[in-house]
Formats: C-alpha cells, structure tokens, sequence
C-alpha cells in the first residue's frame, strides 16, 4: 500500500512536469514531446502545428481535429478526437436518440465542432448548423465541419450587437462576464432561433445542441416559436452562469416542460449538468 502510494506521487510529478514543459515549449517543440508521450502510451495519434494557419492538427487514423490553443486541445483530444466526440455526445446522452440520414442538427456553442465529428464517426450523413462567435473557434469549425453551414453568430433572445467575453483557454466564452476570468472583449452579432429558422425555411431539426456558458435561459426564450419544431433538445445547464457561476438546468427544465417537452434523461459528474429533452408533440420513442 505504501509502495503503490509512492508511486502515484513520482506519477503525478513527472506528470505535472511534463505538462510544465509542454507549456513553456514552442508549437513545434510541444507536438514533438506530445507525440513521443503517445508513442509511450501506445496511441497513434499525432499532433502537428500548422504554422502558416497558426492552429493545431490532431490526427488519428483518417481522422483529424483542428485546434487554437496548444494546452487546452492538447488535453482534449489526447486519446483523439473520436474519443474525444464520443465522451461529449455521453455526456448529452445522444446514443438514446435514433438519428437518421438528413436529420438537421443545430449546435449552439459547437466550439471545435466535436458533436459534427461524432456523427461522421457514425457515417451518418446530416444537415449540420453550427453557431460559435468566438474568432478562434470559429476559424477551426471551418476545417473541421467543412462544406456544412457554420455561422459565427451567437443565438440569443435579441437581435443587435453585444458584448463577448473570450475565454478560449478552457472553453468558458459567452456572452455573461465569466467568473473564472476572460482574456477580452469582443462584439459580436446575436440573433435568435426563431429568426434563423423562419429567414431559411427550416422544417424540422432533430436535435438542438445548447452549450452556452450559462446563458442558455435567453437562447430557448429565442426560440420560443420554433420549439414546436424540435424533436430533442440537448443542454448543458452547468454552474457556469455569470460571476457566481449559478446553474441554469432547473430554469430549463422548468421552461421546456412549460413548452412540452419531457426530461428523457439527466447526466452529471459533479461538476456538469447536461440534461436531454424531448418534444411531446412528436411520436414517443423514449
């Protein structure tokens, strides 16, 4: 036992220092050890820093991920990127739903377009729409869900221009000041669901993806019109909202089951809540 106890802490040393050097490295250098830290845990997955696109490549198999920043991705997509697609479409409880060719998905906060990758790991073909304002995500979204509709817009309950908070480093960007910090200020452009929905003449979406830092009360009141239209909505309502981090999962909970939908299932580890909802009006599956 106490043999095992030494040996976890020499473990978390060496890997606290690696990950300091990893850091302090340059793009290239910080690949190169990466690489040779997956040839030891015998992945083959390789990272490469494009120099000229200043963004990272992971690549495993004939799949890759483009990504901005080296220490956040790095981490992410160090078992790869399916891995990676397929502990976040868990985390939403996706496998419970009966996806079919041509469903139209709709990913709001789509980030590195990880749910998009999901679905091609699944061969499965769909219309995907993704919304993500954040300058550096966005440029990755476009290589990583080509020839698919990315807007680099936010949904909201308004129309105009807004304030963002970027906070790319761990993924927290949103249009609610962050409590654990921003790194700056941008404008951007909002609109709501309802408007997209009605200006390009959406039928049905299958599934509604909201990830937005806490601000997912004000995206489903912009969708008030076109829930009706939604067969499942999936919602990250993590303590994440505003300087005090408040959760928003009841709010939405209460909200969507006001417009008729049910709660299908409800997942946490302690420090996410994502919940899965499903339309009454459409036939029951679940």
């Amino acid at each position: 036992m106490y043999l095992k106890s030494i040996y976890t802490i020499i473990k978390r040393k060496i890997f606290c220092l690696f990950n300091y050097f990893l850091k302090i490295s340059s793009p290239t250098i910080a690949c190169q050890l990466n690489n040779f830290r997956q040839i030891i845990m015998g992945r083959n997955i390789v990272f490469k820093y494009i120099k000229n696109e200043d963004l990272f490549e992971v690549k495993d198999g004939n799949l890759k991920m483009y990504f901005k920043d080296k220490m956040r991705g790095m981490f992410t997509y160090s078992y790869g990127p399916a891995n990676r697609a397929d502990s976040l479409a868990k985390t939403y409880n996706l496998d419970l739903i009966n996806f079919l060719e041509n469903d139209t998905i709709v990913d709001c906060g789509a980030n590195f377009g990880d749910i998009y990758t999901w679905f091609k790991t699944k061969k499965l073909k769909i219309k995907y729409i993704s919304f993500e304002p954040s300058l550096d995500e966005f440029k990755c979204i476009q290589l990583n869900c080509r020839d698919q509709t990315n807007n680099q817009i936010a949904l909201s309950n308004k129309i105009g221009q807004f304030d963002f908070y970027c906070k790319s480093d761990s993924g927290d960007s949103s249009l609610l000041e962050p409590a654990n910090g921003f790194t700056k200020i941008i404008k951007i452009k909002t609109t709501t669901l309802d408007e997209y929905v009605e200006r390009n003449k959406l039928e049905k979406i299958k599934l509604f993806k909201v990830e937005a830092e806490g601000y997912e009360p004000e995206i489903l009141e912009g969708a008030i019109n076109t829930l009706p239209k939604i067969e499942f909505i999936a919602v990250d309502g993590s303590p994440e909202r505003g300087l005090n981090a408040d959760t928003t999962i009841e709010e939405v909970k209460n909200f969507l089951i006001k417009n008729n939908f049910k709660l299908v299932s409800i997942n946490t580890d302690g420090k996410w809540i994502k919940g899965l909802f499903k339309n009454l009006l459409f036939d029951a599956t679940i």
